[in-house]
């Protein structure tokens, strides 16, 4: 598991592999699509991911035919 992933750098991941960044609604979260899967990053608090959240987005990209390792190294 990667050690501190920080939204800004997540963010670029998901648009360097293809994702594209929903029009915002009256939340500050982000949403990010791609062939179907959605995946929301939180728009307020601390900039660092909670390794539960960074875990749970893996999962959901893993499920998506991403490798999970592949995933795990270009975040850390």
């Amino acid at each position: 598991m990667p050690n501190q992933v920080d939204r800004r750098t997540l963010e670029k991941w998901l648009t360097d592999h293809g994702f594209v960044l929903v029009p915002g609604k009256k939340t500050s979260h982000r949403q990010y699509v791609r062939e179907g899967l959605k995946i929301t990053l939180p728009g307020h608090g601390p900039q660092d991911l909670t390794k539960k959240h960074v875990a749970m987005i893996i999962r959901q990209l893993e499920s998506s035919g991403f490798d999970r390792e592949t995933v795990r190294r270009e975040l850390g």
